[in-house]
């Protein structure tokens, strides 16, 4: 009945909206018609307000600059340290030393510092590469990696413009979780390609692998709000952390999606949009 209907209806809007809550969204703004009372539709303007995408938009940018804050925990005594070492190294004819350090002080250098900025696809793939040229030093010849584009889209790709540190994490993701859990030689294969309006980056590794529930959740989890992410094992939360990223400065459309074969490997596809340039951003606030 038309009675029935009115006394239901708010109850399953308010089921609808703790749902949407509770599975990492931000529930939509409600009528305060459909509150079940005064006192309700009060806790529901409230609720809103906290859960304003402005305020968690500052919020989550506020915490990520407290979090590189603490990461900066004197960088300059790190560096010194590591040019010190890599001076004694050489001197002491220890060439292997010498360049290991090098790397590893290169590397934090680019990790530690302005990590809120942009940079572009070259800067990042050279961080990688340094990456990779730290973990050879222990995995030797068992680990090999590849980048490849297109020639003629490269100058283009590799003036696109990214979040530090995504694709990196991925890498790293990759062979802690993939390449060094199997026999033999990894491999880890960066491919960029572009679209008129879109780049393309997939992350392929051969190693082991995750069944179809564990690549489930994985997927589920990406997409997700950043708000309340709880500790993951097999690198889920620092893929869900550069998810969030993307999609926080250029929208939904755009982010991470992963694919796994057991046995077989794992590839991690990342969407971004063609930018060559800060200010076409849509949300270059958090980058301030």
């Amino acid at each position: 009945s038309v009675a029935g209907l009115c006394v239901v209806r708010p109850y399953r809007a308010q089921e609808r909206a703790m749902l949407m809550f509770l599975e990492g969204y931000t529930p939509p703004r409600q009528d305060a018609a459909c509150a079940l009372s005064p006192a309700q539709a009060r806790l529901q303007e409230q609720v809103a307000a906290i859960l304003n995408p402005e305020q968690l938009f500052n919020l989550n940018k506020r915490q990520g600059q407290y979090q590189a804050l603490q990461n900066q925990i004197n960088p300059h005594f790190l560096y010194n340290t590591l040019e010190s070492i890599r001076g004694e190294a050489l001197l002491s004819g220890m060439d292997t030393i010498a360049d290991m350090t090098e790397a590893l002080a290169t590397f934090f250098r680019y990790t530690i510092s302005k990590v809120e900025n942009l940079v572009s696809v070259e800067e990042e793939l050279q961080n990688c590469e340094t990456y990779f040229h730290i973990q050879r030093y222990r995995f030797a010849d068992r680990l090999e990696l590849h980048i490849s584009c297109d020639p003629a889209d490269r100058e283009a790709i590799y003036r696109c413009r990214l979040p530090k540190l995504t694709i990196q994490p991925i890498v790293e993701n990759s062979i802690i979780h993939g390449t060094e859990l199997k026999l033999g030689t990894g491999h880890i294969r960066i491919q960029l390609e572009r679209t008129q309006k879109r780049l393309l980056i997939r992350i392929s590794d051969d190693g082991v692998g995750m069944d179809a529930e564990t690549l489930l959740r994985l997927n589920e989890r990406l997409g997700k709000s950043a708000i309340a992410q709880p500790p993951q094992s097999r690198g889920g939360l620092a893929l869900a952390n550069v998810d969030s990223r993307i999609r926080l400065l250029f929208g939904d459309k755009y982010g991470l999606h992963a694919f796994s074969t057991p046995g077989v490997g794992t590839d991690v596809e990342i969407t971004l949009p063609m930018i060559a340039s800060d200010r076409d951003i849509p949300n270059r606030e958090a980058l301030v």
